[in-house]
């Protein structure tokens, strides 16, 4: 097995963000619970009860920011690269995405490899990365361009580069 790449300290990185949404969406919930039990009471709100449809449509409306936060971190982690090695014997990719906890292995033989795209970033706020798309995968696999690339020749074979 060979250590093509890993993503370094970027993981890192997505995995504070990962952990921030997961916060985001306990507090979000909480508040939107709080608002739909209470708008309106407040000296500032006007002191009386928002109508129960007011206070929902606040209250869901509060908790599925920060749902939708953590369900695009989830999304993003199934999609994000923390390592790829590969078994020269059967050509066959491990590609390891974040989870919240650990990693998920995705075992995939190297002929299915369709394409991969370089996006340089924008604005200089944005690091370049590049889309690995995949027969029978619908969304494409995020390589951090700032991670560690052990052995790019082979790296650049397998992804058609």
């Amino acid at each position: 097995m060979r250590k093509l790449f890993h993503a370094g300290r970027q993981l890192i990185k997505v995995r504070g963000v990962m952990f921030l949404s997961l916060g985001c969406a306990v507090g979000c919930v909480w508040a939107g619970i709080d608002i739909a039990q209470s708008y309106g009471l407040n000296p500032a709100d006007g002191g009386v009860l928002a109508p129960l449809s007011v206070r929902l449509a606040w209250g869901i409306g509060g908790a599925l920011l920060g749902i939708i936060f953590l369900v695009g971190m989830w999304i993003y982690g199934k999609c994000y690269v923390a390592r790829i090695e590969f078994d020269e014997q059967n050509k066959a990719l491990h590609i390891y995405t974040v989870s919240f906890f650990g990693s998920e292995k995705h075992e995939i033989n190297a002929s299915k490899v369709l394409s991969s795209q370089y996006y340089e970033g924008e604005l200089g706020s944005v690091t370049p990365w590049r889309e690995v798309r995949i027969k029978g995968r619908r969304l494409p696999f995020i390589v951090n361009e700032q991670g560690v690339f052990l052995e790019k020749k082979i790296m650049n074979k397998l992804f058609k580069i």
